[in-house]
């Protein structure tokens, strides 16, 4: 794969198709992670619904980026059946409903997705920072890219390349951190020392995507 400065809405396809294949592969891990703080079955219910998503996908012919993103969002939540697919794929289809008739995902457009996303998980799943959720990883994400960005021409592949090791360390820090929501709420000190498996899950997504990048 080459490592464009902005990516069209066929170049983005490719992506989020090997997004599906690597994440996939890691289930076994995620369902590891989630049986420490919940039911185990992350993994398995994220394959499902990325396999929807990659069939999805390998089968359209996108015009933009904001139909890339809606129909890998509207598969998503509809195919996985957890909280963490129903929330991202209710990101994914507000940010393609913000991505609507752009051709090209250059660093702006990328860091924007970012923070469709926060909004939209911290405003449709009750949360906010510091809970040990999915929006962990992807505020320390977003705020990684974001300086990324701000360098003048800076080309997406570096952005992403930043965006996932920020979502890394913000996934690495729910370790540290006291469940406030979900089942693992009632855990407690319980899951200290081992990261949120959905944290996790979006970083899996993140370095994927700067893989696919090339770097």
């Amino acid at each position: 794969m080459t490592s464009l400065s902005a990516w069209p809405a066929a170049r983005l396809r490719s992506a989020l198709l090997h997004v599906c294949s690597k994440v996939t592969a890691c289930s076994a891990e995620l369902s590891r992670l989630d049986g420490v703080a919940g039911d185990g079955d992350l993994g398995q219910t994220l394959a499902v619904g990325l396999g929807a998503m990659a069939g999805k996908l390998a089968a359209a012919q996108p015009a933009d980026v904001g139909e890339v993103l809606t129909l890998a969002g509207a598969t998503l939540s509809r195919a996985a059946p957890s909280t963490f697919g129903t929330l991202l794929g209710l990101g994914l289809r507000a940010a393609g409903r913000q991505a609507s008739g752009s051709p090209d995902l250059d660093a702006a457009g990328f860091v924007a997705i970012l923070t469709t996303l926060a909004d939209t998980i911290s405003a449709r799943g009750q949360v906010t920072p510091g809970q040990r959720t999915m929006l962990d990883a992807i505020l320390a994400a977003r705020l990684a890219a974001e300086r990324a960005a701000a360098e003048p021409g800076a080309p997406l592949p570096a952005v992403l390349r930043a965006a996932a090791g920020g979502s890394a360390d913000g996934a690495a820090a729910t370790a540290a951190m006291r469940p406030a929501v979900g089942r693992a709420g009632w855990i407690g000190d319980r899951v200290i020392g081992s990261p949120d498996a959905g944290a996790t899950a979006i970083t899996m997504i993140l370095a994927a995507l700067a893989d696919d990048a090339g770097l």
